[in-house]
This record gives C-alpha cells, structure tokens and sequence, in this order.
C-alpha cells in the first residue's frame, strides 16, 4: 500500500482574546497536536511551518 502525502497552505483567523495569551510555538504546536488528534489513525501530521503571525 502506498502513503500518500498532501501539502496545502491554510490562513487561520484566531481568536485575538485566546491567541494573545500563547506564545508562537504554543500556538503552532496546539494547532498540530489537535489537527494530529483529529486524524487519528488516518494520518499523522509530519511538518507544521507558521510563514507569518
């Protein structure tokens, strides 16, 4: 079976109130560990890579 690997770039609107109170790396690894979460066994996130804040 092969994997099969899929790039996309996404712009997220975070909540100002609750975005203020974590630094960078927090929100970054948050956002991965729930998107991770959410795949479960169908996937695993390999890079998260924020480009602006």
């Amino acid at each position: 079976m092969h994997n099969i690997e899929l790039k996309f770039k996404v712009t997220l609107e975070l909540d100002g109130k609750w975005a203020s109170n974590q630094t960078t790396e927090e929100l970054v690894e948050y956002i991965k560990t729930r998107m991770n979460s959410s795949l479960g066994f169908r996937g695993q996130i390999k890079k998260v890579t924020l480009v602006t804040r």
